[in-house]
C-alpha cells in the first residue's frame, strides 16, 4: 500500500513538475497592429498561434486602436492578418509593433470617366455590400475626391472579370459627368474660367495631364483639382471648381534648399502617391515631388507618407522605443495628429 501511494506521488510529481514547466515558458504578449505607410490601427486584425503539425489558431484579435494582448509560449511564431494585406509573422515578444502592408489583393477596376481611363486606387469598390447605406455615387465621391454627387450624371457598374491587352482586370467602372466652371489657378495666378467635364481632371495623373496636354502649360510639377465650395466660403466661390496648378518655376529643388530625402529602411523615402518625405538640418519633415521639387517645405516634427492624397502630420510629438527592440525600433507618439492634402492644406475631416 505504501509503495503504490509512493507510486502515485511521484507521478503526481511529475505532472506538477510539468505544468510549472509549461506556464513558465509562457510570454505575456501585448502590442499593436498598424497599417505601415499610414500607422492607422488595423481594427479586427487576427493574431494567430502558427503550428507545423495543426491549423493555426486565433489567440487576439486588435481592438479599435489596433491593440492585442496574449498569452503564449515563448518562441512562438505568431502570424498577422487582415483582410487585403500581406500577413506577418513575427516571434511572440513581450512588446511588438506589427506594420502591415497592403498586398494588393483587391485587384483595382478599370475606371473610364468621360472616356478616359483613370488611374482611381479603389478597390474596395467591388467588396461593399449593395444594400448598404452607401449609394453608387458616394463610393466614386470616395474614390475620385474631385467629384461631388451633382457633379455624376451616370455610373456603370460592371462586376465581372475583363482581360485587356492580356492582362485581368476585375471590373469595369464607367461615369459620366455633367460640365461645369472650373477656375484655373498657376502659380497662383488666376488664368480665367474654362468650362469643362470634372471626370477629366479626376485620378491621380488626371490633372497634371489636363494641364500640360489640353491647358498647355509647360514645366508642370503637380496640379490638383478640387472642390470649390469646401476650400472657400459660400459667398466666394464663383465657380464650381479649381484647378491649381504649380510649375517648376515656382518651387525651387530639394538641393537648392540644402534639405535631405527622409531615411526610410535604410534609404531614403519612397515615393508615394506622387510625394516623398524630405527633412531639414533640424529633422523637420517636408515633402517634395519626385522630380525633387520642394511643395511642402519642412515644418512637421512627424509625417506619414501620403496615400489617397492625403498625409497624416503632426506639429509635435516624441520618439517611444519599442520595448524589446534593444533601440533598433522607435515609432511616433503625438496627441495632435491632423491631415493635410498634397498642397500641404490642412484638411477637416468628417466626424
Amino acid at each position: 500500500m505504501k509503495l503504490q501511494c509512493t507510486k502515485y506521488l511521484i507521478i503526481f510529481t511529475l505532472l506538477l513538475t510539468a505544468c510549472i514547466s509549461i506556464y513558465a515558458r509562457n510570454l505575456n504578449v501585448s502590442g499593436r497592429v498598424v497599417g505601415k505607410y499610414d500607422g492607422e490601427p488595423m481594427i479586427g486584425a487576427s493574431v494567430k498561434a502558427m503550428f507545423a503539425d495543426r491549423n493555426d489558431s486565433i489567440v487576439a484579435i486588435a481592438d479599435v486602436d489596433g491593440k492585442f494582448t496574449a498569452i503564449v509560449p515563448v518562441n512562438q511564431m505568431l502570424r498577422f492578418q487582415y483582410v487585403g494585406f500581406n500577413d506577418t509573422i513575427a516571434v511572440a515578444k513581450e512588446n511588438m509593433l506589427i506594420e502591415m502592408e497592403d498586398g494588393g489583393v483587391w485587384k483595382n477596376p478599370l475606371w473610364i470617366v468621360d472616356d478616359s481611363i483613370v488611374d482611381v486606387d479603389y478597390p474596395e469598390i467591388w467588396y461593399q455590400s449593395p444594400f448598404g447605406d452607401v449609394s453608387l455615387e458616394s463610393l466614386v465621391c470616395k474614390a475620385m475626391p474631385v467629384l461631388q454627387e451633382q457633379d455624376i450624371e451616370e455610373v456603370d457598374f460592371f462586376d465581372s472579370t475583363l482581360c485587356i491587352n492580356n492582362i485581368l482586370i476585375n471590373g469595369l467602372c464607367r461615369v459620366r459627368t455633367k460640365p461645369t466652371s472650373i477656375q484655373v489657378i498657376v502659380d497662383g495666378e488666376n488664368l480665367g474660367i474654362i468650362e469643362e467635364y470634372p471626370g477629366r481632371l479626376a485620378g491621380k495623373t488626371g490633372a497634371i495631364k489636363y494641364a500640360k496636354n489640353t491647358l498647355m502649360i509647360d514645366s508642370v510639377v503637380d496640379a490638383v483639382a478640387i472642390d470649390s465650395e469646401k476650400l472657400l466660403p459660400t459667398s466666394c466661390v464663383k465657380t464650381k471648381k479649381m484647378l491649381v496648378v504649380t510649375t517648376a518655376e515656382h518651387y525651387p529643388s530639394v538641393a537648392k534648399f540644402g534639405f535631405t530625402p527622409y531615411q526610410y529602411d535604410n534609404g531614403d523615402d519612397y515615393v508615394s502617391d506622387g510625394r516623398y518625405r524630405i527633412v531639414d538640418k533640424d529633422g523637420k519633415i517636408g515633402y517634395a515631388t519626385e522630380n525633387n521639387a520642394v511643395i511642402i517645405s519642412p515644418r512637421f516634427a512627424f509625417g506619414f507618407p501620403f496615400k489617397n492624397g492625403r498625409a497624416k502630420v503632426t506639429d509635435c510629438g516624441h520618439l517611444e522605443e519599442v520595448k524589446g527592440s534593444d533601440g533598433e525600433y522607435h515609432y511616433w507618439v503625438s496627441d495632435n495628429w491632423y491631415w493635410i492634402d498634397k498642397m500641404g492644406n490642412r484638411l477637416e475631416m468628417k466626424k
